[in-house]
C-alpha cells in the first residue's frame, strides 16, 4: 500500500536517519517508497543510488544516479558516485569519464581527480595516474586516499620499496584523522547529538577500521539510539579481537546482555574485567545486579559493597545497592544509600527519581513529590520520574478528597 501523498519527505528523512546508522537496505527501501510518492524526487533518488551503494548493490545503484543526472547534467554528486560504482563494475573506461565530467565543472574535486587516476592505473596509464595524484597531494600532503591510491599505483609499476613507503604513510595518517575524527564524533556524543556522533564514528572507521575507540564508541551510541543487538555486539565484539583487554568492549557487552535478561552472559563479561582489573568499580556493582536478577541475594549485596567499599562516594555504586535493597523491599535501609549517592552528586537525577520511589513504597508522597520534581527539574524528559510523579499526585489527590492526612505532609 502506498504511502498518502505528501508523505515522502517524512520517508526521506527516515532513509537518512536509517543511513546515519549504516541501515544501507532500510535506508534505500525508504527511499524507493519516497520515490512511488514523487518519482521527480532527486533527493530521494539520490539517497537510493548512495544506499545501494553502500549495500554492495552497485548495479542497482547506477540507475539511480543516472535518474539524477538526467534531471541535472551538472549535478557534482551523481556524477562522482556514479563512477564510483562503475569503477566497482570493473568498467573503468565509463568510471573515467564520470571523473572527468565532474573535474571539467570543477577542478578541484580531489575525490574525483584520486578516482580518475585509478581508472587510468586500471587501463594501464601508470604514468599519468601518478602525475594526477602528485598533483592533489602537492595541494594537501595529508590526503590519506591519494597516498593509498599511489601507494596501490606504484605496487602496479613494480615500485615494490617506493610503494610500501607510501602506503605505510597513507595508514598513518588514516589513523590519525580517524582519531580526530573519533574525538569530534565525542564532542558530538557529549552534546547529546548522537546521530551525528555516529557519522563521525562512522566516518573514523572508513579511514581506520581497527579504532578500537570508535568501535566501542559507535557501538555505544547505536545502543542508546535502540537499535537491534546485531547491530551493536558486532562493533564490541571486532574491538575486542584487536584488544582482548577492552575494558570499556566487555563492560558495555555485560551491560547489554544484562538488559536483554541475559544475566549469565552479563556476569561472564564483567568477570573477564575483574580477572585482569579486580577493583573496576562497574564490574564490581554491574556483576552485583545481575547476580540479584539470578536470585543470588547474598551475592549480589558482596559485589555491590564491594565496589562501595572501593569508592565510597560513586553515586552509581552507591544506587546498585539501592536497587538491590529496594527490590529487597528494605526501603529505610535503601533509603540510606540513596541520600549518599546525593550527598556525593548533588545533581544526580536517577538517585533524585529513585529517592521519589522509596519514599512512594513508604507512603510518604508528599516528600516523594518534591524529589520527583527536582529530578524533573535536572532531567525534564525523565520518563521514570514523569510517570511515578503522576502516580504520586493522584495518590495524594485522593487523600485530599478522602480527607486523609499523609504521612510526611499534610492534607
Amino acid at each position: 500500500m502506498l504511502s498518502r501523498p505528501g508523505n515522502e519527505w517524512s520517508l526521506i528523512n527516515e532513509g537518512m536517519r536509517c543511513e546515519k546508522y549504516d541501515q544501507f537496505s532500510k535506508a534505500a527501501s525508504r527511499f524507493a517508497k519516497a520515490l512511488r510518492i514523487n518519482p521527480a524526487n532527486m533527493v530521494a533518488q539520490s539517497g537510493r543510488g548512495r544506499s545501494l551503494y553502500n549495500a554492495g548493490r552497485f548495479a542497482e545503484s547506477l540507475s539511480c544516479f543516472d535518474q539524477v543526472i538526467f534531471s541535472d547534467p551538472k549535478n557534482i554528486g551523481a556524477l562522482h558516485n556514479k563512477g564510483l560504482a562503475l569503477e566497482k563494475l570493473s568498467r573503468h573506461r565509463e568510471a573515467l569519464e564520470c571523473f572527468m565530467q565532474v573535474l571539467a565543472i570543477d577542478d578541484d574535486y580531489s575525490d574525483s581527480r584520486i578516482g580518475a587516476a585509478m581508472c587510468k592505473s586500471s587501463l594501464e596509464g601508470h604514468k599519468e595516474a601518478l602525475e594526477m595524484l602528485d598533483c592533489t597531494l602537492a595541494n594537501n600532503p595529508h590526503n590519506a586516499a591519494a597516498l593509498h591510491a599511489k601507494g596501490r599505483v606504484l605496487g602496479r609499476m613494480g615500485r615494490d620499496a617506493e610503494s610500501i613507503s607510501c602506503l605505510d604513510l597513507a595508514r598513518k595518517e588514516e589513523s590519525r584523522q580517524s582519531m580526530l575524527l573519533y574525538w569530534r564524533g565525542r564532542k558530538e556524543a557529549d552534546m547529546n547529538r548522537h546521530m551525528r556522533a555516529v557519522e563521525l564514528y562512522s566516518q573514523a572507521l572508513r579511514l581506520d577500521p581497527n579504532n578500537v575507540e570508535a568501535l566501542v564508541a559507535k557501538g555505544w551510541t547505536l545502543d542508546f539510539a535502540g537499535l537491534p543487538t546485531r547491530d551493536v555486539f558486532p562493533l564490541f565484539e571486532r574491538a575486542l579481537e584487536l584488544d582482548p583487554y577492552c575494558t570499556e568492549a566487555l563492560l558495555n557487552l555485560g551491560f547489554v546482555h544484562d538488559r536483554i535478561g541475559l544475566y549469565k552472559k552479563a556476569v561472564e563479561f564483567f568477570d573477564r574485567v575483574l580477572e585482569y582489573d579486580s577493583d573496576n568499580v562497574r564490574a564490581l556493582y554491574s556483576k552485583g545486579v545481575a547476580l540479584f536478577s539470578l536470585k543470588k541475594h547474598a551475592a549480589a549485596v558482596f559485589f555491590c559493597e564491594s565496589a562501595i567499599r572501593i569508592d565510597p562516594t560513586s553515586p552509581k555504586a552507591l544506587c546498585s545497592m539501592v536497587w538491590v535493597l529496594e527490590h529487597k523491599k528494605q526501603y529505610a535501609e535503601a533509603l540510606q544509600y540513596c541520600d549518599r549517592a546525593l550527598k556525593a552528586s548533588p545533581d544526580y537525577a536517577y538517585a533524585h527519581s529513585y529517592r521519589g520511589k522509596l519514599l512512594f513504597c513508604m507512603g510518604r508522597y508528599a516528600e516523594a513529590l518534591t524529589c520527583y520534581d527536582e529530578a524533573l527539574r535536572l532531567e525534564p524528559e525523565n520518563r521514570t520520574a514523569l510517570y511515578y510523579r503522576r502516580k504520586v499526585s493522584e495518590k495524594i489527590q485522593d487523600a485530599s478528597r478522602s480527607g486523609r492526612t499523609l504521612f510526611g505532609g499534610t492534607r
